[in-house]
């Protein structure tokens, strides 16, 4: 259906968002509310976990079938999205039973409960369930790699059980009853044993007298109930019926709803209709609102106040230079055709998130250095906060990729198309995003969880450092999880990158002729100055202690990386490059 195929992206990368975004937000106020710390919400927390890697090993292959003309995925790939995607399946039918086994606990036995749901059982049940979804996992992986398979073209968006054995070039009447018992092991027997817990629910329910008492009993297992049905319906229609009546085209349809759908319902489910988490979601919101008062004044360079009309207009001019030139690279990428390489492939991703790295705080900063008004709301402020540590967390892994990308073309030049391969460039772009959002994620949750106290920060936008600063408690803990997050984040990659470089050193130092060592040189100068010139002020900034951090000095550097920087990159990558002067003229 290639007329649905772009409808479809935008669906599915929509759903994909709120997924990531739901699942993880349960995860973290269930870490965060101490009124969430009960076996219920251990357990929900676990299902969200699941739910955002269970979504995450097939969407981001489909998204990028339905974006590209490659449509390809190895053996190898395809065995290990089986293996995973079988074991988080597994996993979440368990999951769902321990859930039921808690809400019968609950209803059925209130005095008891707290001694029944002891803290090391609900850990035991969970451990119990990933070695069950694992195991399940292997012994279905192992029969179907053990079965030889004729033809290349899988009807489908993943690689699935159904669509294997459909592949099979010899009888799989054999094998097929071996996974049957498998599959009713995995989803049948659940699906009884919760089923069974809810006759019993609803016995006990019916026996409370008061209204209220029984619209809670039902409210505390509704919400439950609803994702059950959701997940086992559509996993009983794929995985319980004989392959001969499996329908590849409804089949696909159907894998949508289990792998997409449901994940992203599950979140909305358990917040629509329960009070805790709404309470839970509130109060994180409130709480933050209420040690501020609501917003910030960004202070700014109104200390200089002598500076601020020149900053304004030299300001206005790197701004406009930093679209003007991210936007050009982005576009001579995808037009001239000697630039569909790993290579511009990773530059128009480092473009792009220049574009929107800038973009995150110059529009704000020069609002202040124009007006009057300097506040921001504590809404934009942490919605900032996230969005700049997410881009800017995000460039730090894909100038690793851009590092190994350098390694293969200098170092492995005659297997350079053969290591990055398409597909494998689509992922490392992928995983780099993802990396950079989960940081962001962490850092800002930490922030958080904090009181602030006060309502300036010296700054012109909200800085991780600056924002430590407003903390009415010791950070010292606090302070050593982000130390932590940014040193994984930051001295990590720098490290690889120099490792990559020194390697790609030693191969230049090979080459006997002038003009090869110019080449291989030239193509790996370019990033060796971006590299230098973001990690420089990003290493300043974020990895010295808040005690040594001066917010004066802060401001100039941070004006650095967030508009010099990104300014600079194009006119690095254009200046120092033959293809990209090429492709311009």
């Amino acid at each position: 259906w290639p007329q649905l195929q772009g409808f479809l992206f935008v669906i599915i990368l929509i759903f994909f968002s709120l997924t990531v975004f739901g699942n993880t937000t349960i995860i973290t106020l269930a870490r965060l509310d101490v009124r969430l710390h009960t076996p219920m919400y251990f357990f929900l927390s676990n299902l969200s976990f699941l739910d955002l890697c269970f979504t995450t090993s097939t969407v981001p292959q489909l998204l990028i079938n339905l974006h590209g003309l490659d449509k390809t995925i190895s053996y190898g790939g395809c065995v290990a999205q089986f293996f995973i995607f079988l074991t988080l399946g597994s996993t979440e039918c368990l999951i769902l039973v321990a859930m039921a086994f808690d809400r019968y606990a609950a209803v059925c036995n209130p005095l008891h409960y707290t001694t029944i749901m002891h803290p090391l059982f609900c850990r035991a049940l969970t451990i119990s369930c990933w070695i069950g979804g694992l195991v399940n996992s292997l012994i279905q992986t192992g029969l179907v790699m053990a079965m030889r398979l004729c033809g290349h073209q899988i009807n489908h968006f993943f690689c699935e059980m159904p669509i294997f054995l459909k592949l099979a070039c010899e009888d799989t009447e054999g094998t097929e009853a071996k996974m049957f018992v498998v599959r009713t092991i995995a989803l049948a027997c659940p699906a009884v044993l919760t089923l069974g817990s809810y006759v019993h629910i609803v016995q006990a329910i019916l026996k409370i007298k008061s209204m209220s008492g029984r619209r809670k009993a039902f409210g505390t297992c509704g919400s439950h109930l609803a994702v059950v049905s959701l997940f086992y319906g559509s996993g009983i229609y794929t995985y319980l019926q004989p392959v001969r009546r499996y329908s590849e085209s409804k089949g696909k349809f159907v894998a949508l709803f289990y792998t997409i759908v449901t994940p992203m319902f599950n979140p909305l489910i358990y917040t629509l209709r329960n009070k805790d988490v709404k309470g839970a979601l509130w109060k994180a919101m409130d709480s933050f609102n209420d040690s501020l008062g609501g917003s910030f004044i960004l202070v700014g360079f109104s200390d200089w106040p002598q500076l601020e009309l020149v900053l304004f207009l030299l300001i206005s001019i790197f701004y406009s230079l930093t679209l003007f030139g991210n936007t050009t690279i982005i576009a001579l990428s995808r037009m001239d055709i000697r630039l569909h390489t790993p290579m511009y492939f990773f530059l128009s991703h480092l473009s792009f998130l220049d574009l929107c790295y800038t973009t995150s705080t110059v529009p704000q900063l020069l609002i202040n250095l124009h007006g009057l008004d300097k506040t921001i709301s504590y809404g934009g402020c942490v919605a900032q906060l996230f969005i700049s540590l997410a881009l800017g967390s995000t460039e730090c892994v894909l100038l690793v990729v851009m590092a190994f990308d350098r390694y293969a073309a200098v170092c492995r030049p005659l297997h350079y198309t053969i290591i990055m391969h398409p597909l494998l460039c689509q992922a490392l772009a992928i995983a780099s995003w993802v990396g950079g959002f989960l940081n962001s994620l962490i850092q800002t949750g930490l922030m958080m969880a904090m009181p602030l106290c006060g309502h300036e920060l010296n700054h012109f936008f909200c800085e991780m450092p600056v924002l430590l600063k407003l903390a009415c408690e010791d950070t010292g803990g606090t302070e050593v999880k982000m130390f932590v997050a940014r040193a994984i984040i930051l001295v990590f990659p720098a490290a690889l990158i120099l490792g990559s470089y020194a390697q790609i050193a030693r191969a230049v130092l090979k080459i006997k002729s002038m003009a090869g060592r110019r080449k291989a040189f030239g193509t790996c100068g370019s990033h060796l100055v971006v590299v230098s010139l973001f990690y420089g002020s990003a290493i300043y900034t974020y990895l010295q202690p808040k005690g040594s951090y001066s917010k004066s000095e802060g401001k100039f550097v941070a004006l650095f990386y967030t508009i010099v920087t990104p300014m600079l990159n194009p006119l690095i990558y254009t200046l120092r490059n033959k293809d990209v002067k090429g492709a311009l003229w």
